[in-house]
């Protein structure tokens, strides 16, 4: 679900309180590499956010599977 535009006039971007709960679903802040931002034709914006997290059924990183000639 998109957030809401900011209100007219407001150029500064919203930012979280610091009391606030992190979103769920979001990963750990200290699991994330880079975020990057894009936007769609109609002028939507997205984050892309790249974490080094992997999930269960993911291969173990630095396997290869080509065999070495």
């Amino acid at each position: 679900m998109p957030r809401p535009p900011h209100p007219p006039g407001s150029t500064k971007p919203r930012t979280p309180s610091k009391g606030r709960k992190p979103r769920p679903g979001l990963p750990d802040k200290a699991s994330v590499v880079a975020v990057k931002t894009l936007t769609s034709p109609k002028g939507n914006r997205y984050r892309i956010i790249e974490t080094d997290e992997t999930d269960a059924y993911d291969p173990p990183i630095g396997t290869d599977k080509k065999p070495k000639q």
